[in-house]
């Protein structure tokens, strides 16, 4: 017969083994441990609660955001007309004014482009159906299955169930309050920087952490107005190069290539890929050839391919260069935040806080030497006073 302390069948009450009287006993955190372990609760709520409220208000914080970037970026002609005399309201407009005319002398310029290249856009899709409707059979049946496996087909949506004028009305209020916004913050950021930034510095206690926000604002406003000008520079390459790509190919109105290939190139990853779909759906309505209808995207994304892996990398430089995964999950984060725009924001919001973060390194480094000259200089007078007595 079993005795009582071998047979349980409840294990699970199993009264807990004696611990020996020499084992070792288990480590309690540390006052400066448990204090770093709320302070990254603390972060990531914040991060939690900030991304919420970034949703939510995106129709304010959107523009309110890309206006403060577009201000960084012209905040050193500003600085220059202020070092020539010119009241820094005075310059904060004519830059803005200078912006506004350039935009619309773009939109004018390539109003016809666009609307003549609209009329081609189903003709377009159309020819990519037929040229890859092996791989749309295929997405089709992946979608089917998926809709098996959901067990709900879900709820078909018609463009023609509502009103698409009251849609497109909506819309267009939208953007033109956020371009009314947008326009304002850069105005109102740049007129009033040098007084924000002495107000933000008033608020840090200490000299060191007054040099170190000083630091952080010249170094953002520095490598931000660097990173966009020498990606706008390249970018401009791109559509120059675009441009002779598509009269070379015989397209009609090479200026919107150009054009459509300048702007895309802000967008990291998605862009180069539209603009080289947009060249092959052209290409097969200009040929019936698949190889000659293929020449034009394949001779953009060689290009791109030379300008992402051997042009950007030398003329960026090392000090703005960021790691490609941080640049890819910045980017999907943003998209996913606000669309498009966030994209093209995604990388210089990346480089803002990569700048936050080495200041503060910096500045953390500073004081822990602080304190080690002092402790060093409190123990050398100690021995002192030691040796004296």
């Amino acid at each position: 017969m079993l005795k009582a302390t071998a047979w349980r069948p409840f294990p699970r009450y199993r009264p807990e083994d004696a611990e020996p009287e020499d084992a070792a006993p288990s480590r309690e955190l540390s006052p400066q441990e448990h204090d770093l372990v709320l302070r990254y609760a603390i972060v990531g709520i914040f991060v939690i609660l900030a991304t919420v409220a970034l949703y939510l208000t995106r129709v304010i914080s959107l523009p309110v955001t890309a206006g403060v970037i577009f201000g960084l970026v012209l905040g050193p002609p500003v600085d220059g007309m202020v070092r020539r005399g010119v009241p820094q309201h005075l310059a904060a407009a004519i830059v803005v004014l200078a912006g506004v005319f350039v935009l619309l002398m773009l939109v004018a310029t390539l109003t016809v482009p666009i609307a003549a290249w609209s009329d081609q856009v189903p003709a377009m899709v159309t020819a990519l159906k037929l040229r890859l409707v092996s791989v749309l059979n295929v997405m089709e049946e992946f979608k089917r299955f998926a809709a098996g496996l959901a067990g709900d087909e879900g709820a078909k949506i018609s463009v023609s169930d509502g009103n698409p004028l009251v849609t497109i009305a909506l819309s267009s209020t939208t953007v033109a309050g956020g371009l009314l916004v947008f326009v304002a913050t850069v105005y109102f950021w740049l007129a009033t920087r040098r007084h924000l930034k002495a107000r933000v510095l008033r608020l840090c206690f200490g000299r060191d952490a007054r040099r170190s926000a000083g630091s952080f604002f010249e170094e953002i406003e520095t490598r931000t107005a660097r990173y966009f000008g020498l990606v706008t520079i390249i970018n401009l390459g791109m559509g120059l190069i675009s441009m002779a790509i598509a009269w070379w190919a015989g397209l009609p109105y090479p200026v919107f290539w150009g054009a459509l290939a300048f702007f895309l190139n802000y967008l990291a990853f998605i862009g180069p890929i539209i603009v080289t779909v947009a060249f092959f759906a052209a290409g097969l309505l200009s040929s019936p050839s698949l190889l000659v209808a293929s020449a034009p995207a394949a001779a953009y994304f060689v290009v791109h391919l030379i300008e992402g892996n051997a042009v950007t990398p030398v003329f960026v430089g090392r000090r703005l260069t960021i790691s490609p995964f941080l640049v890819f999950i910045s980017f999907i984060f943003w998209l996913w935040l606000w669309g498009p725009i966030g994209a093209v924001l995604s990388t210089p919001i990346l480089l803002v806080a990569m700048v936050a973060r080495e200041e503060f390194v910096k500045y953390r480094e500073a004081a822990q030497e602080a304190e080690g000259a002092e402790s060093a200089g409190a123990t050398t007078a100690g021995t002192v006073a030691q040796l004296a007595r």
